[in-house]
């Protein structure tokens, strides 16, 4: 009975230190969103409003790559 509920305790740390990683490692959440749109990127009809700032967000996308590119509107 111990083994089970030491691996169902281990399973559970093992996850929450993935979760952790994946938050720090996801690139996605660190995207530097500054004045200047990089060379290659197209703007596109979508915008988002972000709820709480009211922050206009328009999106960018490069053909070539596929990336696409977040910058505030004013």
């Amino acid at each position: 009975m111990i083994y089970i509920i030491s691996y169902i305790v281990f399973q559970i740390l093992l996850f929450i230190i993935l979760l952790i990683i994946s938050k720090i490692k996801d690139k996605r959440l660190h995207q530097d969103h500054g004045e200047i749109v990089p060379p290659g990127f197209e703007p596109t009809n979508e915008v988002t409003i972000d709820p709480v700032s009211q922050e206009k967000r328009r999106v960018y996308f490069n053909p070539k790559t596929g990336d696409r590119y977040y910058k505030i509107e004013k």
